[in-house]
C-alpha cells in the first residue's frame, strides 16, 4: 500500500510532462537517436530524461531489441497514459483555439462504414441545426483503428456496428437500432434472375469480402460453413464501399453488406437484393465511447442527435 502511495506521489509531484512526452516520442521512433532528431535535442539529453523517468518510477521502461527500443510491460502501461495525456493536451489546444475564433470547441468522431450513408449525415444535420458552434471532425476507418483512437483519447465518439467482443471496462456502448445483413449483386449479374439462388450458386460466384481479420466477414464465413462449403476462391477483399459498388456494377460479383449501405441503390434498382437469408441475426448499431473519459456538453448533444436520427430514420424504438 505504501508503495502504491509512493508511485502516486511520484506521478503527481515529481514526474514532469516532458518526461512522459519524451518517453512517448522515443517509443514511437523506436530509437533514442531518431527521437533526438525529432525533438531537435541531443541524444544524451534524451537518454538522461528517460533515465530520470525510470529512476523516479523505479522500473525499467525500455528494452533494446534487434528492431530498436520497445517498451517493457511496465513501460507499455506508462505509454498508454502518456498517449492519453498527449491527446488531452491536443484537444485542449484545439478547443482553446476554437474559443478564440468564436467556436465552442471541437468534437472528434469516428464512423464505421455502416453509419456513413444515412445515420451520421442525419445526426450531423440535427446537431448543426441546433445552433451548436462546435467544430466536428469525422474520420472513417476499420474497427481496430477507430477503437484504438478512442482508447488513446484522440476520438470522442465512434458510431458503428457493435460487438460483444468490444465490451470491456474501458468501452461504453449505447445501442441505437438493429441492422440486417443482405446479399447484393449488380442488376446485370445472371444470379439475379434466379428465384432462389442456392448456396452452391453463391459459392461459384466472385465475391467482395472484408479482410480475413475483420469481424464483418463472420456472417459470410458462417453461412458457407453451415452449408458445408468452402469460402469462394475468387475474392476481392476491401471495406471501401465506393470500390465495392463499382465492382458490383462492373462485374458479376456478390457482396454481403449492411442494409443501410445499399438501401438507396436497391430502391433505385442499381443493385439487386438477392432473395437469400444468410441466417445471421441483425446486429446492433450504436454509439461507442470511452468509459473513463467524460463526454463534453457537445458530445452529449451529439449522442442525443444520433438517437433522434436513428428513431426518425428507422422508426425503431431506441434500444435501452
Amino acid at each position: 500500500m505504501e508503495a502504491d502511495r509512493s508511485i502516486e506521489r511520484v506521478l503527481t509531484t515529481q514526474v514532469k510532462l516532458r518526461h512522459l512526452l519524451m518517453f512517448k516520442t522515443v517509443t514511437e521512433c523506436g530509437a533514442l537517436s531518431r527521437a533526438a532528431e525529432t525533438l531537435h535535442m541531443s541524444q544524451p539529453a534524451v537518454s538522461k530524461t528517460i533515465h530520470e523517468l525510470e529512476t523516479l518510477l523505479g522500473e525499467r521502461l525500455l528494452e533494446r531489441t534487434v528492431k530498436g527500443v520497445v517498451p517493457t510491460m511496465f513501460g507499455s502501461h506508462v505509454l498508454r497514459y502518456a498517449r492519453s495525456l498527449h491527446a488531452d493536451l491536443k484537444r485542449a489546444a484545439e478547443e482553446l483555439t476554437a474559443l478564440r475564433h468564436g467556436c465552442l470547441g471541437r468534437l472528434a468522431m469516428g464512423s464505421y462504414m455502416v453509419a456513413l450513408p444515412a445515420l451520421l449525415p442525419k445526426a450531423l444535420s440535427l446537431f448543426i441545426a441546433s445552433g451548436d458552434a462546435t467544430r466536428v471532425s469525422v474520420v472513417d476507418g476499420n474497427k481496430e483503428r477507430l477503437l484504438s483512437g478512442l482508447q488513446a483519447g484522440e476520438i470522442d465518439i465512434v458510431v458503428g456496428r457493435m460487438s460483444e467482443q468490444d465490451g470491456n471496462e474501458q468501452i461504453r456502448q449505447i445501442p441505437l437500432y438493429f441492422e440486417p445483413i443482405v446479399l447484393v449483386a449488380g442488376r446485370q449479374n445472371p444470379l439475379v434472375s434466379k428465384p432462389a439462388p442456392s448456396p452452391a450458386d453463391l459459392a461459384a460466384q466472385e465475391w467482395i469480402m472484408p479482410h480475413a481479420s475483420s469481424v464483418a466477414r463472420t456472417p459470410i464465413h458462417l453461412f458457407f460453413s453451415r452449408e458445408g462449403l468452402d469460402l469462394p476462391h475468387r475474392v476481392v477483399e476491401t471495406l471501401s464501399f465506393p470500390l465495392i459498388r463499382a465492382l458490383l456494377l462492373q462485374r458479376d460479383m456478390v457482396a454481403a453488406l449492411p442494409w443501410q449501405i445499399v438501401q438507396a441503390d436497391v430502391e433505385q434498382g442499381t443493385l439487386i437484393k438477392l432473395p437469400v437469408d444468410i441466417g445471421y441475426p441483425a446486429l446492433p448499431v450504436g454509439v461507442i465511447t470511452h468509459a473513463r473519459n467524460k463526454l463534453s456538453a457537445a458530445g452529449l448533444r451529439m449522442v442525443e442527435s444520433l438517437k433522434q436520427a436513428a428513431g426518425e430514420l428507422y422508426h425503431q424504438p431506441i434500444i435501452r
